[in-house]
């Protein structure tokens, strides 16, 4: 499971300038996405989380995302453990506004040595560092984790994540944050229940062109995962080693078009096929002998509107909503005698 999230991670920044080309964001309205490995009620899931917003827009002073009620959370990782992967791009303000890729990982740290950073002060439950490089500089950004079990927030979030970012003034060449993904493995249970579950988040900006937070600028931004995902897949061996790969994919419970459906073969990919309005797909390939094949599908994209009630508090509202979601299947395609 881990290397299929880790192959959606690879992709995801492909993804990401496909599904979100043309959306029509403010001068500040970041986007969350929050995409699971697996849909299975009550399952252990990996999720793939990601904070997407344009070159246009003001630099992001703090994130904080919302995991909805029904998930449940283990914060029990030891310092030193990796618990997933992060790709992200910048652009770098003070190198000619270049952008540029970087990746790194996200590892679990001690939460006692974070007690008095600014960013969020207190012991939490957890705290996960984000380690990248820019420019040639080591970068971390910590991740500070909690479950919540009491209070206001108590009644529509089961956990939270706060991170903070520098912005352009004062890191390596400038780096503003353009998008990021990042992976987080054991630590989240999908709720028992099947209806789309809604994760929130607030973000906010630094006031243009200064080091300083901007508090009323914040706004909202929702991530819907769907309650069921479906994708099936089957082969048909025809002559000479043509072999077609078919299925349907649905979107709880209704057809799915415009899925961009990948075949791999191992790490490499064989063919492409996007559904069409009835869910289906084809995918024609060629083999010299029995072969297995991973199909899978990634889906980012945008909502018109949020459809959920937003967040109490929140000066500019809910800006931004997000769909999206991950399935893959697996099957073996044999070579026509």
């Amino acid at each position: 499971m881990k290397r299929v999230i880790r192959l959606a991670l690879v992709v995801s920044a492909a993804v990401v300038t496909l599904a979100f080309t043309g959306s029509a964001w403010a001068s500040y309205s970041p986007s969350l996405t929050v995409t699971p490995s697996s849909n299975k009620p009550g399952a252990a899931t990996s999720l793939l989380l990601g904070h997407i917003q344009t070159a246009a827009d003001d630099p992001t002073a703090k994130d904080t995302i919302y995991a909805p009620l029904g998930y449940g959370v283990n914060l029990s990782q030891a310092p030193g453990t990796t618990i997933g992967d992060v790709s992200a791009r910048l652009i770098l303000r003070g190198g000619g506004n270049a952008e540029v890729d970087v990746t790194g990982h996200v590892v679990a740290d001690n939460p006692a040595n974070h007690q008095t950073d600014q960013c969020a002060p207190g012991l939490h439950q957890a705290v996960w560092n984000l380690n990248i490089t820019v420019a040639g500089t080591p970068l971390t950004v910590p991740l500070y984790v909690d479950a919540i079990t009491a209070g206001p927030e108590a009644t529509f979030a089961s956990a939270k994540i706060q991170f903070c970012l520098a912005g352009p003034i004062g890191t390596p060449a400038g780096a503003q944050l353009e998008f990021a993904f990042f992976d987080l493995n054991g630590v989240f249970t999908n709720p028992t229940s099947t209806t789309d579950h809604i994760w929130h988040a607030t973000f906010t900006p630094y006031v243009a062109g200064q080091p300083v937070p901007n508090p009323g600028g914040t706004t909202e931004g929702q991530a819907v995962i769907p309650g069921r995902v479906g994708l099936t897949m089957t082969t048909k061996s025809l002559k000479h080693g043509v072999v077609i790969v078919s299925g349907r994919l649905a979107v709880d419970g209704q057809a799915f078009g415009g899925g961009l459906v990948e075949l791999y073969k191992g790490s490499k990919r064989i063919g492409k096929a996007r559904t069409k309005a009835n869910g289906k797909y084809s995918i024609r390939i060629k083999i010299k002998k029995k072969t297995l094949v991973l199909a899978q599908v990634l889906f980012l994209g945008d909502l018109p509107a949020c459809p959920a009630p937003g967040l109490p508090g929140v000066p500019q509202g809910c800006k931004t909503a997000s769909l999206s979601f991950f399935a893959f299947k697996i099957a073996v395609a044999r070579r026509r005698k």
